[in-house]
C-alpha cells in the first residue's frame, strides 16, 4: 500500500507541475479561415472574391475538331498541284471566360475578358481562329468593362444580331457580322425589354478597302474616322427583335494616277428576329439580313471567300475609268432553326445566301475580266448530342458554293499593305461538300 500510495502521489505531483508549466507558456489565437461564399445576386456560377464585394464567375470550355472537305480553294489556284493541298482538318481550342461583376450606388460596375488558345492545322476552314493561322496561336476573344449603360473596350460590334449566341456552326461560313471591335458605347434602357445604343467602333475589322478594277487593291490609308454604328432592340421572353445601322469611311492611300488618295463614306442597314418555339422543345428560328452600300463587311457576303468553294475579293469602293470612285453593294440573308429531338439530342438546320455588285465603268484585265459580281451560298445542318452535363458530341455537313461573273485571279491589300492570299477562281462556279466531328467540353 506504501508504494501504490507513492507512484499515485508523484503522478499528481509531475501533473501539477506540468499544468503550471503549461500555464507559464504565451497563448497564441488562430487565424481566422476566410471561406468563399456564393454570390446569387448575379446568376449561378458566381462567388465573392475574399475581402471584396465584388463577384466573379469563371467559365470555359474546350473545342476540337475534325474536318474534311470534298475540294480546296487552292485546287484552282493556278500553278498549284492539288495534292499540295489539305483536305482535312484539324484543330483544338480552348476558352476561359473571367466575369467580375460589383453593384454599385450608380448601377452595374462589370469588367469581362475571354481568353482563347489554338492549335492545330485548320486547312482552309480557317476562319475558325483567324485568317491564315496554323500551329498554335494565343488571343483576346473579349475584353471590356461595362458601367450602367456604357461598354468600353473589346467587345462584339453593336451591330452584331445572328451570331455565336445561337447555334455556333463548326466549320461552314455564314454571312452577317459579328466581329470584336474595340468601341465606345451607351446604351439607353427604355424599359419593357426596349434598348437602344449608339457606338464608335474601330474600323479596321470592316475595312475591305478600294479597288483599281484589276488584280490588285488599292492600299489603305489611315484611320480618318471611326465606323459609326446603332441598333434598337426589343427582347422578350417569346424571342426579340433589332434594326442596326453602321457609316463606314474607305480610305485609299492613293488614287489610279498615283496622286493623294481619296476617301468615300458607305453605309449599311439590316434587321434580325428571333422566335422561340414553346410548342416545340429548345425550338427557336433565327433570322437576319443586311444590305450595304460601300460598307460591306456588314453584310458578310465575302465570308465564303476562305472557304473550299472560295469567293472572289469584296471591296467597298472602286476607281473608275474616267478617274472617279464608286462603291460597290451587297446584301445578304442568314438564318437557322433549331429543335430538341430528345432531352439530350439537339438538331439545326443553317443557311446563307449573298450577292455582291461592283460598279460599272470600272478597269477590265487585258483578258475583259474585271473584279466582279458574284453570288455565294452555305446551307447545312447538324446534330449535337450531350453525353453528360458540359460534354457534347455533335457532327455537322454543309455545301458552300459561289457563282461569278468574270472573276478571275485578285490579290487584295490590307493595312499598310500587308496582303492575304490570292483567290482566284478558275470556273465560274465552284462549290464543296464539307463535314466535321466536334467535341467539345464546358464548365
Amino acid at each position: 500500500m506504501r508504494i501504490r500510495s507513492f507512484l499515485v502521489g508523484t503522478a499528481a505531483g509531475v501533473s501539477l507541475i506540468g499544468v503550471a508549466q503549461a500555464a507559464d507558456l504565451p497563448m497564441t489565437k488562430a487565424e481566422p479561415v476566410e471561406y468563399v461564399k456564393v454570390c446569387s445576386e448575379f446568376g449561378p456560377g458566381f462567388f465573392y472574391i475574399p475581402g471584396s464585394d465584388t463577384c466573379l464567375k469563371i467559365s470555359g470550355e474546350y473545342r476540337a475538331d475534325y474536318g474534311y472537305n470534298t475540294a480546296s480553294r487552292a485546287d484552282r489556284q493556278a500553278g498549284l498541284s492539288s495534292r499540295a493541298t489539305s483536305q482535312s482538318s484539324f484543330q483544338g481550342r480552348v476558352e476561359l471566360n473571367f466575369d467580375a461583376r460589383t453593384q454599385t450606388d450608380y448601377g452595374l460596375l462589370r469588367s469581362y475578358l475571354s481568353i482563347r488558345a489554338g492549335t492545330g492545322n485548320p486547312g482552309q476552314q480557317n476562319w475558325l481562329i483567324g485568317s491564315g493561322f496554323s500551329g498554335s496561336t494565343v488571343y483576346i476573344n473579349k475584353a471590356f468593362i461595362q458601367f450602367g449603360g456604357l461598354t468600353a473596350g473589346y467587345a462584339e460590334s453593336q451591330y452584331a444580331f445572328y451570331d455565336n449566341y445561337y447555334g455556333d456552326p463548326y466549320m461552314a461560313p455564314y454571312f452577317g457580322f459579328a466581329n470584336t471591335n474595340v468601341q465606345l458605347a451607351y446604351t439607353f434602357d427604355f424599359g419593357g425589354g426596349l434598348t437602344a445604343t449608339a457606338s464608335i467602333e474601330d474600323p479596321a475589322n470592316a475595312r475591305q478597302g478600294f479597288s483599281n478594277g484589276l488584280d490588285n487593291a488599292v492600299t489603305n490609308g489611315g484611320t480618318r474616322a471611326p465606323n459609326f454604328v446603332g441598333k434598337v432592340l426589343y427582347e422578350q421572353s417569346w424571342g426579340k427583335l433589332q434594326l442596326m445601322a453602321a457609316a463606314h469611311q474607305s480610305e485609299a492611300l492613293e488614287n489610279l494616277t498615283g496622286a493623294s488618295g481619296t476617301s468615300k463614306w458607305g453605309f449599311a442597314v439590316g434587321a434580325g428576329a428571333s422566335i422561340n418555339l414553346p410548342v416545340l422543345s429548345g425550338g427557336y428560328i433565327a433570322l437576319e439580313g443586311s444590305y450595304a452600300d460601300g460598307a460591306n463587311a456588314y453584310t458578310g457576303v465575302g465570308n465564303n471567300q476562305f472557304s473550299p468553294a472560295g469567293a472572289p475579293n469584296v471591296y467597298d469602293a472602286y476607281f473608275t475609268t474616267n478617274g472617279g470612285t464608286k462603291l460597290a453593294q451587297s446584301w445578304a440573308i442568314t438564318g437557322e432553326a433549331a429543335v430538341s429531338l430528345t432531352p439530350k439530342l439537339q438538331a439545326m438546320l443553317f443557311g446563307s445566301y449573298g450577292q455582291y455588285n461592283a460598279p460599272s465603268n470600272i478597269l477590265a484585265s487585258a483578258d475583259g475580266s474585271t473584279n466582279g459580281d458574284f453570288s455565294s451560298y452555305v446551307v447545312g445542318g447538324q446534330l449535337e448530342y450531350t453525353i453528360v452535363k458540359g460534354l457534347t458530341i455533335g457532327a455537322e455537313v454543309s455545301y458552300v458554293g459561289t457563282k461569278s461573273k468574270g472573276a478571275t485571279n485578285f490579290t487584295k491589300a490590307v493595312g499598310s499593305g500587308n496582303s492575304l492570299d490570292s483567290v482566284p477562281l478558275e470556273k465560274l462556279k465552284t462549290s464543296a461538300v464539307m463535314g466535321d466531328l466536334h467535341i467539345k467540353r464546358t464548365f
